[in-house]
């Protein structure tokens, strides 16, 4: 295995272990972190060459979220069809990462922070708006009411991912240091 494949699947294997370690809880507790589901998946997207990381990711929370379902007692109110939704979701917020890792610098603050702002947003939207569509447990709502409820999870979906970005835009500058200043001294 080259150096180059194995940095890669280390870096995957990292951010499938941040979904593991953070997905069983949105917005974080006590003993919990905030979820980075779109966090991984928009970096994985970045850094990732393969789109077979895409359906590992999406595995990985899926996993996560039948764990806690069938064993972790967590409840089954967001589980209907609109659940599926998901996929799709994720497949745009990585295809947005993967669409700026074609940039020539993609870790640019002007390309980096626009792109996640604009993909963790849309997948906020969209992620909702599959659950409306589908799912019963709101059907009695209209959209204005809907979304009037579903506001207040924004700031926190987005802010929880953009901490999550923050770490891995600052780990990424400072491994560009790193390793412009080994070649200095080779």
């Amino acid at each position: 295995m080259s150096s180059k494949t194995q940095n890669s699947t280390l870096i995957g294997m990292a951010l499938m272990a941040l979904i593991l370690l953070t997905r069983s809880s949105h917005f974080g507790t006590s003993f919990l972190l905030p979820d980075a589901t779109i966090a991984a998946l928009f970096l994985t997207g970045m850094l990732m060459q393969k789109v077979r990381w895409l359906a590992i990711a999406i595995a990985v929370a899926f996993a996560v979220d039948f764990y806690a379902l069938g064993f972790a007692g967590v409840a089954d109110y967001c589980m209907s069809l609109g659940y599926w939704g998901l996929i799709p979701t994720y497949a745009m917020v990585w295809g947005a990462g993967r669409y700026i890792a074609k940039q020539e610098q993609p870790f640019n603050l002007s390309i980096f922070i626009p792109a996640a702002l604009i993909a963790t947003s849309l997948a906020f939207v969209l992620s909702n708006a599959f659950w409306y569509a589908f799912s019963d447990k709101v059907s009695g709502l209209t959209i204005a009411e809907f979304s009037a409820r579903v506001a207040q999870y924004f700031t926190p979906y987005l802010g929880y991912t953009a901490f999550y970005l923050g770490v891995a835009w600052i780990a990424q500058a400072a491994f560009q240091k790193l390793a412009n200043h080994q070649s200095k001294i080779a």
